[in-house]
């Protein structure tokens, strides 16, 4: 599916995308990882994320909320190494 002019998929097209099963899909939304960002659509944004926590789910057999804290952690991280290099360069301008 293009998804690079639509912005937001619905739960039957995102699912889909994801490819995961709608009941473990239901699971991210349970604990509020998830979550419809507007009129019950979803962000195309939240694909990779998703596919990314399903797949630590399979890979290490972990639970959804396990898997959805890894990649939180993963992407603070990016952020902050993101940061710490921009620091970095700001310090070699002065």
């Amino acid at each position: 599916m293009d998804t690079s002019n639509n912005s937001f998929l619905t739960f039957v097209q995102f699912v889909k995308e994801v490819e995961i099963a709608e009941n473990k899909c239901q699971e991210y939304i349970d604990i509020g990882w998830l979550q419809p960002v507007k009129n019950n659509l979803f962000s195309v944004d939240d694909i990779f994320k998703v596919r990314k926590a399903d797949r630590l789910c399979k890979d290490f057999e972990l639970p959804c909320h396990g898997a959805a804290m890894i990649v939180d952690l993963l992407a603070k991280i990016d952020e902050l190494e993101s940061q710490l290099a921009q620091l970095r360069d700001n310090n070699e301008d002065i």
